[in-house]
């Protein structure tokens, strides 16, 4: 599916709350260090032209935001361009009632008086969020979306969008713009996060906030530095410890994407940006297109 060019600011906002969930533990073999960039060169198995696989962090802080010049150079060499999701106003409209609660339900009938008012609480003390704000905005957010804003509140600063960033870089480039699936493929896959676990991990993001917001500070620290390995091992969020939870958010999706991927990549030189955890362990796409004959090279964008 194309991509739209209509880049709407909201669903940019929406968008963070569901695809900041980057950084899980999982088994691969470690990293070398001529192996820690995010971008990775697709050749052989009968390929004629390069393509590149590039694993990206969904946002950053303005400050923080790493986009090497080299970057664009390897954009204008392709003429396929793709992201995970669509972006557009479907996409905003689908993306939307998947991280509300359906009618008739909020974050409070989800929990106790006691355990509401204690998020209400911290929403007012941590970012001078009312109470009454809280209750006609906030609670109507499922416990993971709620999780995930509070990491995007504490930035305290102006956001970059790594897939946006890159799409307009394409688009000026004339190349063509695809989506991996639509975004109701992703929505689906939240709705698989049973509601009593995505209540755990909002209970566990608040009591261990400080040390959360440190660690995606030095998370994207990390990424700027090229250590991808220490990016892997970084535990931002509960819901990352979660089985079913990443099976469904990540390697079934991998799955579905990886023959539109070798198809993109038989048809002429492409360039793919996914969430950066997408790319490692053994369903991690470099290790399956390994599998398929592919070699994945590692690019130095220094």
């Amino acid at each position: 599916m194309i991509v739209s060019s209509n880049l709407q600011q909201t669903i940019l906002c929406m968008k963070t709350y569901v695809t900041v969930l980057i950084l899980f533990i999982l088994c691969a073999p470690k990293l070398t260090p001529a192996q820690n960039s995010p971008l990775w060169e697709i050749s052989g198995n009968g390929l004629t032209e390069k393509s590149y696989l590039m694993g990206t962090l969904k946002f950053t802080g303005e400050h923080e935001f790493y986009f090497p010049e080299k970057l664009t150079t390897y954009i204008k060499q392709c003429k396929v361009f793709a992201i995970e999701d669509q972006v557009d106003h479907h996409a905003q409209h689908e993306l939307n009632k998947a991280i509300h609660f359906p009618k008739g339900q909020s974050l409070k009938t989800q929990l106790g008086e006691d355990e509401y008012n204690r998020v209400r609480d911290f929403f007012q003390s941590e970012f001078n969020i009312a109470h009454h704000h809280f209750d006609t905005h906030y609670s109507k957010l499922i416990p993971l979306a709620i999780s995930i804003t509070m990491t995007r509140l504490s930035l305290g600063e102006k956001l970059k969008y790594y897939d946006i960033e890159l799409l307009k870089i394409a688009k000026a480039n004339k190349l063509k713009t695809y989506s991996l699936e639509p975004i109701s493929r992703e929505a689906e896959a939240l709705k698989k996060f049973p509601m009593d676990h995505q209540v755990k991990a909002l209970n566990e993001s608040i009591q261990n906030f400080e040390a959360q917001k440190k660690e995606f500070i030095e998370f994207m620290t990390a990424y700027h530095d090229h250590d991808l390995e220490k990016v892997f091992q970084f535990t931002l969020h509960p819901t990352e410890t979660d089985p079913q939870f990443f099976n469904d958010f990540y390697v079934a999706r991998n799955l579905e994407w990886l023959p539109k991927i070798t198809k993109m990549v038989g048809k002429g030189p492409s360039f793919i940006a996914v969430g950066v955890t997408h790319l490692k362990g053994e369903n991690g796409l470099i290790q399956l297109l390994q599998d398929k004959g592919y070699k994945i090279t590692s690019v130095d964008l220094d």
